[in-house]
């Protein structure tokens, strides 16, 4: 495609009343002559990807020549005499393909649609090419009205821009990505609104000592329709919506109080631990949420401890170091929580202020009978304290397993078999020191 083609609008054909008639109005009509004659119609959603990103480049007026360009060359290469093109949005185009016998006349077209858009367009000296993504919706398998005839088309391009082919058909039953996050963004608002997102506390036991000495803190997002929701999808879901700060905000809060309550109305006087994925930090606000939290529930900052996960983007993003640093001045203990930590990612893992490190023992299996696995361990634990990090283990087996890493040096356990998660109510019950 030459840079004129791109720079100006292929000249329009003689105007017709169709040219007049909207968009929706054309579905329509076409779908009543198929609900007369008994024969299918396919609509098939185009989204170009390309349209929106050249107009925060090159302007609208560059945009919108390409717009052109891509209708006239749906028309001149896709569709048939009889068949129409709608402009649906900035980037997304809409073919109408009537009385087509099955489905495979219309995923032709739509791979004609993607050879047609694979050329680039040139933008003075520039090859820009489309990132397109097809959506397929047929009458009367997937709607006989046009509003649904569209939207269930555009819900299957959604769907496209994951699959290698980039083409796909409307099916009720495959997830769409788009949706389930909308679904997510908006049940996380209310949750986090109403405090209605559940905790439960799995407590951590002091190997040297022999006793509880503080609880981990685990969110639990139970909807009365999703179901149990992923914490990474909660997270992610947060992201998406912009509500971070908002969500660590509530959890935070709602696990410094249930600490205040352990410690007046059971007599535990615990230091509590959060899991906080690292993008988090990339929020130069979580330092004020956390010290607005801790000064809320009277809390020393040292009893808190923050489990970073998914250390590898402290490595790209360095308002997450400084975030990092920031929760260092304020006392709280930082902690890794990345289960799939490289032992290279060590060396600059060792330049941010980390006080702890979790290490997950389930891998090593019996120690008694594993001495490579034991010395593995014993080594790991060592590294850690040159670098001055406690060492929390978590998947601990039995009470054996318990003593031996006792024995190398671990500092605190967190184990299924001695105590599994539970919510407040639970936890007191079972754990707290004050009789009735």
């Amino acid at each position: 495609m030459s840079e004129a083609d791109a720079a100006e609008p292929a000249e329009a054909p003689h105007a017709s009343a169709a040219d007049t008639i909207p968009f929706i109005e054309l579905l329509r009509g076409q779908i009543a002559e198929r609900q007369a004659d008994g024969r299918n119609l396919a609509v098939l959603l185009i989204e170009c990807g390309v349209i929106d990103r050249i107009d925060a480049v090159w302007g609208y007026h560059v945009g919108d020549a390409v717009r052109s360009r891509v209708a006239a060359l749906l028309r001149a290469d896709v569709v048939r005499p009889g068949d129409i093109v709608g402009e649906m949005g900035r980037d997304d185009f809409a073919c109408v393909l009537s009385g087509v016998e099955d489905p495979a006349v219309a995923l032709l077209a739509a791979e004609k649609s993607l050879r047609a858009l694979n050329a680039p367009f040139w933008i003075g000296d520039e090859e820009i090419f489309a990132s397109a993504a097809i959506g397929i919706a047929m009458y009367p398998a997937h709607g006989d009205q046009a509003e649904i005839l569209l939207q269930r088309a555009k819900n299957a391009s959604v769907v496209a821009h994951s699959l290698t082919s980039r083409i796909a058909e409307y099916a009720e039953d495959r997830d769409n990505p788009a949706a389930s996050k909308l679904l997510y963004e908006n049940r996380l608002r209310t949750a986090v609104a109403e405090d209605a997102l559940d905790l439960v506390f799995q407590p951590q036991y002091d190997l040297r000592l022999g006793q509880i000495m503080g609880a981990e803190c685990l969110l639990r997002w139970r909807d009365a329709t999703l179901g149990m929701i992923d914490v990474g999808q909660a997270f992610a879901a947060a992201e998406s919506a912009g509500v971070v700060t908002n969500l660590v905000s509530s959890i935070l809060n709602r696990a410094l109080r249930n600490i205040s309550e352990f410690r007046y109305s059971a007599g535990l006087d615990l230091r509590i631990a959060v899991k906080l994925p690292a993008r988090a930090l990339l929020h130069a606000e979580l330092p004020d949420v956390v010290q607005r939290a801790l000064g809320t529930w009277s809390l020393r900052a040292g009893r808190l401890n923050l489990e970073i996960g998914e250390t590898s983007v402290l490595g790209k993003e360095p308002v997450a170091r400084e975030t990092l640093g920031r929760l260092k001045e304020i006392g709280v203990k930082l902690s890794i929580d990345d289960a799939g930590v490289a032992l290279s990612s060590l060396f600059w893992l060792a330049t941010l202020p980390f006080q702890e490190i979790k290490i997950d023992v389930s891998a090593a299996g019996d120690l008694a009978g594993a001495p490579k696995s034991e010395r593995i361990l014993q080594s790991i634990i060592e590294l850690a304290h040159h670098l001055r990090l406690d060492v929390v283990a978590v998947g601990v087996a039995d009470d054996a397993a318990a003593g031996r890493l006792k024995e190398l040096g671990c500092d605190t356990m967190q184990a299924d078999y001695r105590g599994q998660a539970l919510d407040p109510k639970g936890f007191v019950e079972k754990f707290g020191l004050n009789e009735d």
